[in-house]
């Protein structure tokens, strides 16, 4: 199985579907310890790599179940770190889902794609990270940033020897910041754009999208406008009073997807609108009459 060079230790682990949804690439890195981060590159992929590399460690970005599904091929021994944040949830699939997606039905399409899909099984973390957690392995010292607003246990690394920032799920994706989830939150994702910024990386490298070697500040201040953007983009519609519903028809915020995924796609969708109604409606941008919402002056 053949890895990306990032540097002479850092290497980029290839997923399923060229690690988009519902799976995402992987880091491995290799030093004094061997540390594979993430484990969400299906599971054919994930027998294959462990054939081939040794793993002494895994790290997790966070604990969508994206990013940890391949977790049962490795062996049952090995150290696995989660973010303290998100803990309480460990690997089962049913608490997951109920703290990812607050709807019976759409969580029912979550299992179901988790269980036939990504092939996960419910798996228990050996360790626990946060914010003050560095893993220095010699030629390798990787540092966490609790990076919040994607999730509440977000992480992203930085390892200052390289300037590499492994980003995760701040991936850089054109169709800008996904936060459907409840705990999501645009504000906190907003922050963690700019703390990773202030580290002034010179590379980046994410979980969808995988390794970006230029310009990393300008793709990630691009990144950080679709929040404003959106903004102003459900003000243009909300010249007439619309429901989330309705906004949601529109096709705004996510981009089209496979029939099986349509009812989570809209769900994230739906959430995402929410978010920015509530920050619109903070700031007195707009007003609410029942469930409809419509631009103040209108």
């Amino acid at each position: 199985m053949e890895l990306l060079k990032i540097t002479d230790n850092i290497f980029l682990v290839p997923g399923q579907s060229s690690g988009k949804y519902p799976f995402s690439l992987s880091i491995y890195v290799k030093a004094e310890r061997n540390i594979l981060i993430d484990a969400g590159i299906g599971s054919k992929l994930m027998s294959a790599f462990v054939k081939e590399y040794p793993v002494d460690i895994v790290l997790l970005s966070h604990t969508h179940v994206a990013h940890l599904s391949g977790l049962p091929v490795l062996e049952s021994k090995t150290p696995v770190f989660a973010p303290k944040e998100g803990s309480a949830t460990s690997g089962r699939l049913e608490v997951l889902a109920e703290r990812f997606i607050d709807d019976v039905n759409v969580r029912h399409v979550y299992t179901s794609l988790a269980r036939q899909v990504q092939g996960f099984k419910d798996t228990y973390f050996s360790h626990t990270y946060d914010g003050r957690s560095a893993f220095d392995l010699g030629t390798v010292r990787l540092t966490a940033l609790h990076t919040p607003g994607h999730t509440v246990d977000h992480y992203c690394f930085f390892e200052s020897d390289s300037g590499i920032m492994l980003l995760f799920d701040i991936d850089l994706d054109p169709f800008g910041p996904r936060y459907g989830n409840p705990e999501s939150d645009i504000a906190q994702f907003d922050a963690s754009i700019e703390l990773v910024r202030s580290y002034e990386p010179a590379v980046a490298v994410s979980s969808h999208f995988g390794v970006l070697r230029k310009d990393v500040d300008r793709h990630l201040n691009a990144f950080r406008g679709h929040f404003l953007r959106r903004d102003e983009q459900l003000l243009e519609r909300l010249g007439k009073p619309m429901t989330v519903d309705a906004l949601a028809d529109t096709g705004f915020l996510l981009p089209q997807h496979s029939l099986v995924l349509a009812p989570l796609f809209r769900y994230w969708q739906k959430q995402m609108i929410s978010k920015h109604l509530d920050r619109l409606m903070e700031q007195r941008e707009i007003r609410r009459n029942g469930k409809e919402y419509f631009k103040a002056g209108s």
